[in-house]
């Protein structure tokens, strides 16, 4: 009876030191991803100058941004679009009087946006706000140097589609 009430013991203090391991071992790994937005976003560092990276990366084209004074948008052909478990749909780099301060992913559907709000929950934080307007979802990211804010439009079933803006501070 002794040995049973042992090997018990033993398997429940190794499924709780299983469960402590898996904890560190996430504890460690979200903070190092989120330490590497911080820095800026794939190959460019935040506050980069558009004229450097427009002379080093012979494929980035101007992107849709629309007329903003002092804004530059610019899109990568061939770009990698697999980002916080998705395939976006474009991502385009933005640049406010000449440097580069955010990032804007587009994407559709409704799995796609579940799977960005949970990359974005585990880089940033639980939320800072949420908000409902005009059949648009709109959920902010906080962190000291980097925020996010996931938008995703609720009213067209057929052509959901939404944006993830990352932007540095």
């Amino acid at each position: 009876m002794r040995g049973s009430r042992n090997r018990k013991g033993e398997k429940a203090h190794m499924k709780r030191m299983m469960l402590f391991a898996t904890a560190l071992l996430l504890s460690l790994a979200l903070p190092a991803a989120a330490t590497e937005l911080s820095k800026g976003f794939r190959d460019y560092s935040w506050g980069s100058e558009v004229r450097e990276i427009r002379s080093s990366d012979p494929k980035l084209v101007e992107g849709h941004m629309g007329v903003m004074p002092g804004v530059e948008a610019f899109q990568r052909n061939g770009e990698n679009l697999d980002f916080g478990g998705i395939r976006a749909e474009t991502i385009t780099y933005i640049f406010y009087q000449g440097r580069f301060t955010s990032v804007s992913i587009d994407f559709r559907g409704f799995d796609n946006y579940e799977k960005l709000l949970a990359y974005c929950r585990s880089q940033f934080s639980p939320g800072a706000g949420a908000a409902v307007l005009r059949q648009e979802l709109y959920t902010d990211f906080d962190s000291p140097k980097v925020g996010a804010m996931l938008l995703y439009q609720l009213s067209m079933q057929t052509s959901n589609y939404g944006k993830l803006f990352l932007y540095a501070k």
